[in-house]
Order: C-alpha cells, then sequence, then structure tokens
C-alpha cells in the first residue's frame, strides 16, 4: 500500500474491488539497479518472513524552480517531442517525455505557442509511506 503525506491512499494491492495483484521483487538486484526507490524497497524486504511487514518512507529531493521550462513551439526540442509522442496524441498536459538528453520531464502546459516542461524528479517536493509485506517467496531454481 502507498499513501502520501496526508494519508490519501494512491495505491493498493489489498483492494478487491480493483485488478491488482501484489508485485512481484528480487531481493538483492538493488545491489545492481541504480533506481533509489528499488534500492530502499530491497532494503526494507531483506531479511523478512512470510507474513511480516515493513513501513518505508520515502521523500523526494526539493522542487527546483530552476527545472521548470518554457519552452516556444519552434524550438528543435519541440519538435523532437512533438513526433516521438505523436502515437500519444503529441504533447499534451501530464504527459512524461524523454528530453535528448536522457532526462526526464512532464509536460506542464502545452499551449499553441509554448510549451512548459519540469524536469524535476517525479518525487520533488512529496513524501510516500509503503507497507511493504511478505507474502511469499520463491527461491528460484538452481541450475
Amino acid at each position: 500500500t502507498c499513501v502520501d503525506a496526508d494519508g490519501k491512499v494512491i495505491e493498493t494491492t489489498k483492494d478487491t474491488s480493483k485488478e491488482n495483484e501484489p508485485m512481484a521483487f528480487e531481493v538483492g538486484a538493488g545491489d545492481v539497479i541504480s533506481n533509489p526507490l528499488f534500492q530502499a524497497f530491497d532494503g526494507a524486504l531483506r531479511g523478512l518472513a512470510i507474513g511480516e511487514s515493513v513501513e518505508l518512507q520515502v521523500a523526494g529531493g526539493e522542487w527546483q524552480q530552476e527545472l521548470l521550462f518554457v519552452v516556444p513551439r519552434d524550438h528543435p526540442e519541440i519538435e523532437r517531442l512533438e513526433g516521438r509522442y505523436k502515437n500519444l496524441g503529441g504533447l499534451h498536459e501530464g504527459l512524461a517525455v524523454e528530453l535528448a538528453n536522457g532526462s526526464m520531464a512532464v509536460v506542464v502546459e502545452a499551449g499553441p505557442q509554448q510549451v512548459k516542461l519540469d524536469a524535476n524528479s517525479m518525487m520533488a517536493g512529496k513524501t510516500l509511506l509503503f507497507t511493504l509485506e511478505v507474502l511469499g517467496i520463491d527461491s528460484g531454481s538452481s541450475s
């Protein structure tokens, strides 16, 4: 289960009205994957037995104004993004895009003359609380 700082449930696999299934997770993979959230899950789950649970609080860094960009529609990067995301309806509010430098950004506004992009981490300025429960352990097979 994931809740925000105000206690609002964002996602849960305990809601039987939805078709959510528990997430499979390979403990130890955090040693080779550099995603901070993935590494936090990995560290929190190590050593837990079936039926045990742990709470994990994850906070993003500060939101930075200098990572908010207003770019003219005729800028080459906006034209490139329009082409790349054409099959998703082009650039529109809420769309997560990959910039030419490999960074991610979210389209905040997409007007006729300009596009506003937020290149802050999607966790910037947010705190989330995860409750992780071990439902089963698959030790895999040794060959």
